[in-house]
């Protein structure tokens, strides 16, 4: 499908304004977490975490978090619900916004550049980059799995309650939902877990043995999918009070982002939870 051009002047007239009078000159300056809802880590090991109170996109300089990009916290404005982000790979950072229905990619100078669609995202929320470039994105309202190019968008499939997106290395997709772990393949999806006991599950990432690790904020736990598809409980309750944003770090540890404790959690392989930096 190709691109209308009224959607290029749409997201040029956003851009401009942006840079110009909301993030030229972006500070590196210390934020605290406010309500941390997703974690991602970049190429080379970068932390990055987005805050939805703050409007912001987050780095850890290894001592505190510096902002990177940040916004106006207006309604209709970029990052105001900023949401799910994942590193592109270019040294930039693409964020989902529910808020303000779009896609976003951020430079490490701060700069936001709405990416261009089709107007028919509602709810942007998972969001993923494929070997190929190709971002990924799921709508929680819509369902649509959706891929988009740079000159062309797609819809791939629709799922019910999608939440998180896996783009894997060998080009296969995996879909968390609100009820199960999705392998996607010619517009189907193929659920992976056996009896899954999740309450409200909101990300997921690869383990090490081929299964998954899944965040539940109503269960306040970490879930342990086996390549087989059993669940256990990885880890469960106290620090955790509503983990949400899940990554791997550059050795191996989990990252949780936990909305409601303000907090990035690291999570050893022996199940240790320790603030980041400690």
């Amino acid at each position: 499908m190709q691109l209308p051009r009224g959607v290029w002047i749409r997201a040029r007239n956003l851009t401009a304004p942006l840079v110009l009078g909301l993030l030229l000159g972006v500070p590196a300056s210390a934020e605290e977490l406010r309500y941390p809802v997703d974690v991602a880590v970049g190429p080379g090991g970068e932390i990055y975490v987005a805050d939805i109170e703050a409007a912001a996109l987050l780095r850890w300089s290894g001592n505190e978090f510096e902002v990177v990009a940040k916004g106006r916290g207006l309604p209709k404005t970029p990052l105001f619900g900023i949401r799910h982000i994942v590193p592109a790979g270019d040294g930039t950072v693409l964020a989902s916004d529910p808020a303000t229905m779009a896609l976003y990619r951020i430079t490490t100078s701060g700069e936001i550049t709405a990416i261009p669609d089709d107007g028919f995202f509602v709810t942007p929320w998972g969001i993923a980059v494929d070997p190929g470039g190709d971002i990924l994105a799921v709508d929680r309202v819509t369902g649509r799995l959706r891929r988009v190019r740079a000159d062309a968008i797609e819809d791939v499939a629709t799922i019910r309650a999608p939440r998180a997106i896996l783009a894997e290395s060998d080009g296969s997709l995996h879909v968390l939902t609100d009820r199960n772990v999705l392998r996607m393949e010619n517009g189907d999806g193929e659920p992976l877990v056996q009896s899954p006991p999740f309450e409200f599950p909101h990300d997921f990432v690869r383990a090490p043995d081929g299964g998954f690790f899944v965040t539940d904020g109503y269960a306040r736990c970490i879930w342990k999918v086996s390549p087989e598809g059993r669940v256990s409980v990885h880890v469960r309750g106290d620090p955790f009070i509503s983990p949400q944003g899940l990554a791997l770090s550059a050795d191996g540890d989990l990252l949780v982002a936990d909305a409601h404790a303000r907090t990035v959690f690291r999570v050893s392989g022996g199940g240790q939870v320790l603030p980041l930096g400690e």
